[in-house]
């Protein structure tokens, strides 16, 4: 018997000990109610199943990344294309649409001139 409330004396002892550290019912309810229900985790899931299924596929992503110009593609394309430099220069030579009109003005104006003296002399 001294057997029985010496391992029940402990017993208490241990309880008191451990008790103090346990969570009370409404901390327990209160985290409770912070946590996913069954009706928002299907939710998530649910949408997490939908994204995956309007995913690329390893075909499509494959396609797409084909179609795709490489890197020594693109700098050959762009070696060969007018650089800004050779564009300003041209630009600055090239005559203007006004210098154009009166240049074709002037030649008009002598087309004329030519026409009425050869009018003239027959």
């Amino acid at each position: 018997m001294v057997d029985v409330l010496r391992s029940q004396g402990l017993a208490i002892r241990e309880l008191e000990r451990v008790v103090p550290t346990k969570a009370a019912k409404a901390e327990v309810n209160a985290g409770l109610s912070l946590k996913a229900n069954v009706a928002d985790v299907s939710r998530t899931l649910a949408d997490v199943a939908s994204n995956i299924e309007t995913k690329l596929n390893l075909e499509e992503v494959q396609s797409l990344i084909d179609e795709k110009v490489g890197k020594n593609e693109l700098q050959y394309l762009l070696s060969n294309k007018v650089s800004v430099e050779e564009l300003s220069k041209v630009l600055e030579h090239k005559a203007s649409s006004q210098e154009v009109h009166l240049e074709f003005a002037n030649l008009q104006s002598k087309v004329d001139e030519l026409h009425r003296e050869l009018s003239k002399r027959f």
